[in-house]
């Protein structure tokens, strides 16, 4: 049988591609009647607030770091600059759920 399923998106490199896609997803079908369509809509929601608080949780364990001493001035900056894109997300996020 299948020993290994899991498939994995770096969220660094093509989160802004994923929460693209599920953003437009989500605001295209949230308001069908179809229960398949309300079924992935719903996959679709639960799936970008996973992605949205696996961001966060590497967001502040990078901070974590940079409080203990362990960076480069280009750490900050990748930091401020993801904090940037987290915050923007979760708008979007909290846009589409209400």
């Amino acid at each position: 049988m299948s020993k290994n399923l899991e498939f994995n998106i770096n969220l660094y490199t093509d989160g802004e591609m994923l929460f693209n896609i599920l953003k437009v997803f989500i605001r295209d079908y949230k308001d069908s009647k179809w229960p398949h369509e309300v079924e992935r809509m719903t996959f679709a929601r639960e799936l970008f607030k996973k992605a949205l608080d696996t961001y966060e949780e590497g967001i502040k364990a990078d901070e974590g770091r940079i409080q203990e001493g362990f960076y480069t001035d280009a750490d900050i900056k990748i930091v401020k600059e993801m904090r940037g894109r987290y915050d923007y997300w979760k708008k979007k996020y909290e846009e589409l759920v209400g």
